[in-house]
C-alpha cells in the first residue's frame, strides 16, 4: 500500500511540475491529466467502497464525493458516469487527490491493526490488485482512461458547486 501511495503521489507531484513550464496552449494538459488522475483515485475507492467504509470516516468519503459533484443519493458502491462532469478547478482537482491518497493512508493503518490471518484471508484480493499496481502500471491505466473515456471534463458553462442544495 505504501509503495502505491507514493507512485499515485509521484505522478501527482509530477503533473504540478509543469507549473514551471509556461506554455500557451488551447489546451491545459495539466487539468486534463489531474482529472484523470482524480477519476482514477475515484474508481479505485468505490471499487473497495465496503472496506474503505470500514477503515475511514464517512465524512472523508462525503467530502471526496461532494468534490466530484456526485450527488448524496448516488450509491457509492457504483461508479457514477462522470463523463462531462469533471471539474475543471485546478484547486478542487488537487483537493480530490489529496483526499484519496489521504483516504488510501486511513485504509493502511486500518489494515495494519487487523491480525496476519484476518488481513490474508478477507482482502486478499485487494492486496492482489495493489501488488499489480506498480508506477509504470498507472501510468499505462491513465493513458487507457484516457482513450477509453474522451471528455471527462465539464462544460465551462456548467456551474461549480459543492452543495446539492444549490442546483
Amino acid at each position: 500500500m505504501e509503495k502505491f501511495k507514493k507512485n499515485i503521489y509521484s505522478i501527482y507531484n509530477l503533473i504540478n511540475d509543469e507549473d514551471n513550464k509556461k506554455s500557451a496552449s488551447l489546451i491545459d494538459t495539466k487539468i486534463v491529466l489531474k482529472q484523470y488522475l482524480s477519476y482514477y483515485i475515484y474508481r479505485i475507492i468505490t471499487k473497495y467502497m465496503k472496506m474503505i467504509e470500514l477503515s475511514t470516516s464517512s465524512d472523508d468519503i462525503d467530502y471526496v464525493m461532494r468534490l466530484l459533484r456526485i450527488p448524496k443519493g448516488h450509491n457509492r458502491e457504483l461508479n457514477y458516469p462522470m463523463i462531462g462532469k469533471m471539474t475543471n478547478e485546478n484547486d478542487i482537482l488537487d483537493m480530490i487527490i489529496l483526499g484519496g491518497i489521504n483516504i488510501f493512508e486511513k485504509v493502511t493503518n486500518f489494515l495494519n491493526t487487523l491480525d496476519k490471518k484476518n488481513k490474508q484471508s478477507k482482502y486478499q484480493e485487494f492486496f492482489i490488485f495493489l501488488k499489480e499496481k506498480e508506477l509504470s502500471v498507472i501510468l499505462k491505466d491513465l493513458m487507457d482512461l484516457q482513450k477509453l473515456i474522451p471528455g471527462l471534463s465539464v462544460s465551462i458553462i456548467r456551474p461549480n458547486y459543492l452543495d446539492d442544495n444549490q442546483i
